[in-house]
């Protein structure tokens, strides 16, 4: 990517749900640009209609073009249709906060979120936000349903570090548990992104195996551990549905689907991708 690209797409990013318009100086610091840089990409921005500019106030704020792109985005994301009345019914059947994730980058994306009322923590992560994928439920479900050789570039691109005392932060034991992951066909995590949350989450794959988004469902650790046998059921079924719908066809016996993976102990280490759960 030419730096000229990389720059306008620092500066057109540091834009947020919480930060819908900066100034000058503000998306200096944010973007680690230089102000006289900054300047200098602001006038071609808005020429192209990425931006607006508030002429009383001298803020600005994304402009109708990135309204398009996002809207011609979205109308790619096939599953998205066939995923969110699931997350309705999820949420209906469960009381429980959930999320609809897909990867973006080194990161987890939340697209869609229903949260249960009255939690004392923050368990909603609302759409756009994002998080490292390696830690926490939504990240380690996508990361897993990836090849072999791409989980490999991935964490050489990234730093491992505990965000909670509960993250995952060494290769050999993330590897390990990815490969549990992609055999059990779902992942159940306490704590490893918010300290003392529980979440559950599994993929929803394409005709090739690989995860096109995962749902999640989370909670609140009280008093014990959630019913997972019966969240698990509920929750296969919602992506299963929807994997099936996307042209993925699971094995009959998944015993013998688990003894074929080429992950087991080599997990990650091969450079032969596999995307079969």
């Amino acid at each position: 990517m030419s730096k000229i690209v990389s720059k306008a797409l620092d500066i057109l990013s540091a834009f947020s749900v919480d930060h819908p318009s900066l100034r000058p100086d503000e998306l200096a610091k944010i973007s680690n640009i230089p102000l006289s840089t900054i300047y200098r990409f602001l006038n071609g921005l808005l020429k192209a209609g990425c931006l607006t500019k508030d002429s009383s106030s001298q803020r600005y704020r994304l402009g109708s073009a990135m309204l398009r792109l996002a809207r011609v985005a979205e109308a790619g994301l096939d599953f998205r249709m066939l995923a969110i009345p699931w997350v309705e019914k999820l949420f209906k059947r469960t009381g429980e906060t959930i999320y609809l994730v897909v990867r973006n980058g080194e990161s987890w994306l939340c697209l869609e979120s229903r949260m249960r009322a009255g939690v004392g923590i923050r368990l909603l992560v609302r759409p756009g936000e994002t998080a490292p994928i390696y830690a926490g439920c939504p990240g380690k479900v996508l990361l897993a349903f990836l090849g072999d050789s791409e989980i490999n570039d991935l964490l050489n691109r990234i730093q491992l570090f505990k965000i909670t005392p509960r993250t995952v932060a060494d290769r050999r034991k993330l590897l390990k548990q990815l490969a549990d992951i992609r055999a059990r066909g779902y992942h159940y995590s306490q704590g490893e992104y918010v300290p003392g949350a529980w979440g559950l989450g599994a993929p929803i794959l394409n005709a090739h195996g690989t995860a096109e988004a995962a749902i999640v469902i989370s909670g609140v650790l009280q008093g014990g551990r959630p019913p997972i046998h019966e969240l698990t059921k509920i929750l296969l079924e919602a992506t299963q549905n929807i994997s099936e719908k996307l042209g993925y066809i699971p094995l009959v016996n998944k015993r013998e689907e688990v003894k074929s993976n080429s992950l087991g102990s080599n997990f990650g280490q091969s450079q032969k991708p596999s995307n079969r759960i």
